[in-house]
């Protein structure tokens, strides 16, 4: 759900006459790892983090083991695969505690991300504060947009608001983004569907400027919600549909079914509902 920035594992220290020897095996893995990273090679970003994981672990270099379980588990969630995001940034972060040194705050967004995503709501939620106080401008953002999404989960009109107007003032594309989405939610929620459909076509403005497109598939959704509050139910079975097909392509079946099936049920009768049968029919072809 959200869009967390990519560390890079660093070799070697500040010196050259002190520095331990550089390991030029995990070095090659964590580079490779960041480059099919930036390729959205997700299962191969995960197959070679995980050997510079494990490569650090048998170095004990915690600091590599920090930037290579972070590396993971974020490359994990964009993989859709929650549940090894979360194990990883967990033994991650508890490592990091048992050796007395304190987890940074991508870290702990990266776990609350993989709570969330899994369904331990609350528990993101707790996490996702400790971020939202943190010293990290970026991370603290981002857990700002977390604690919005949960917000609207939950109905707390006043923690989406809350969430709103921290992130109103950001003026940066993702964050700009950020905003819009949860403002598009707010609106909803406030009965506005008019407004909701204008703030949520910015998010995906933006989150198209920003190759976000696992939140772009999210704004598709929310402004075919919202267009379908305004009775307008060709262009949302169309929003929906255009939301489940960004979701396959990029491997989320969960959320392409659900958005899929609301395109069926507003587009009966409809090219764009026969459309979305069509992708929803291949995408249980797959799985078979």
């Amino acid at each position: 759900m959200v869009l967390l920035l990519l560390l890079i594992a660093a070799c070697g220290g500040s010196a050259p006459d002190t520095a331990p020897p550089t390991d030029e095996t995990l070095q090659r893995e964590t580079h490779a790892g960041r480059l099919a990273y930036e390729l959205e090679r997700d299962e191969e970003a995960v197959a070679r983090f995980r050997a510079a994981l494990a490569r650090a672990q048998e170095r004990d270099d915690l600091s590599a083991i920090a930037d290579n379980g972070y590396n993971l588990a974020v490359a994990e969630l964009r993989a859709n695969a929650p549940d090894r995001a979360l194990a990883d940034a967990r033994a991650t972060r508890m490592e990091l505690e048992r050796r007395g040194a304190k987890p940074f705050p991508a870290l702990q967004l990266a776990e609350a991300t993989a709570l969330y995503r899994t369904g331990a709501v609350a528990e993101a939620d707790r996490m996702a504060q400790v971020v939202q106080h943190s010293e990290d401008a970026e991370a603290a953002a981002r857990a700002t947009f977390l604690r919005g999404l949960i917000a609207d989960d939950r109905g707390d009109l006043a923690g989406l608001a809350t969430a709103v107007d921290a992130l109103s003032a950001e003026e940066t594309p993702p964050f700009e983004a950020d905003a819009a989405e949860l403002a598009a939610r707010l609106a909803l929620r406030r009965g506005d569907a008019v407004l909701a459909r204008l703030q949520a076509a910015r998010a995906v403005e933006l989150r198209q400027t920003t190759l976000d497109y696992r939140g772009l598939a999210r704004a598709l959704a929310l402004e075919g919600a919202a267009a379908e509050h305004t009775a307008d139910k060709a262009v949302a079975a169309d929003l929906f549909l255009r939301a489940g097909r960004s979701a396959v392509m990029q491997g989320d079946q969960s959320d392409a079914r659900a958005w899929l099936g609301r395109a069926i049920f507003l587009g009966t009768g409809q090219p764009v509902g026969r459309d979305a049968s069509d992708l929803l029919r291949e995408l249980n072809l797959d799985k078979s």
